[in-house]
């Protein structure tokens, strides 16, 4: 994986500083049962480089927001754990009104870079609050059409890496007869494996 370290402006407060950022990502192809990308621990996980922190300000969001800068600075990013990163740009993007969808995916990626640290309880958390966020998505429709059978596999799959075993159970065979086929066909596996209180994610198999 390649690191760069990169200039950026700070969209809230217009700090300059500088990021490691990964400037490429290179899809395999490869995904768990919670459709996050993996390689095999061939590499780190990109997620953790995705957010970005303002040191003057403390403002998070993905470091796509943060443009570019060519300003001369000695300020750096942070040392703050990512999921923390996510937590605080989720809990910004709620006070500023924007989708539940958005906010969906801050968690999603909190849990995902809290399950790199070993924060279990957080990482937990942190799905219970995607599965919530998500669901209004699809109630207020801020979840892109496109994305629709994606995010309603992916809930009940939150709720049973989150330990709501019966939760998912139930979800599932609620939702199968109206999944896209790929998503149908790993819901099966997955009511199965919360049957069994099985947290392990698995691999995603079309």
């Amino acid at each position: 994986m390649y690191l760069a370290e990169i200039g950026v402006k700070c969209p809230n407060c217009s700090s300059a500083f500088r990021s490691r950022q990964i400037p490429i990502i290179m899809d395999n192809g490869y995904r768990t049962s919670e459709l996050r990308l993996y390689f095999h621990g061939e590499r780190e996980q990109f997620e953790p480089y995705a957010v970005c922190t303002c040191p003057s300000c403390g403002h998070s969001d993905w470091a796509t927001a943060f443009r570019r800068s060519f300003d001369e600075t000695f300020l750096y990013q942070p040392n703050i754990p990512a999921h923390l990163q996510y937590r605080t740009a989720a809990l910004t993007a709620e006070r500023k009104g924007r989708t539940f969808f958005s906010i969906g995916q801050y968690y999603l990626y909190a849990a995902w870079c809290a399950d790199d640290d070993g924060a279990v309880p957080q990482a937990r958390e942190y799905r219970r609050l995607a599965i919530d966020a998500f669901r209004k998505s699809l109630m207020d429709g801020s979840c892109p059409k496109d994305k629709k059978g994606e995010i309603e596999y992916l809930i009940g799959e939150l709720m049973r890496r989150s330990g709501d075993f019966q939760g998912a159970s139930d979800y599932f065979r609620g939702a199968v007869s109206r999944l896209p086929g790929k998503f149908a066909m790993m819901a099966r596996r997955l009511i199965r494996l919360a049957e069994q209180e099985n947290l392990i994610p698995i691999d995603f198999v079309a």
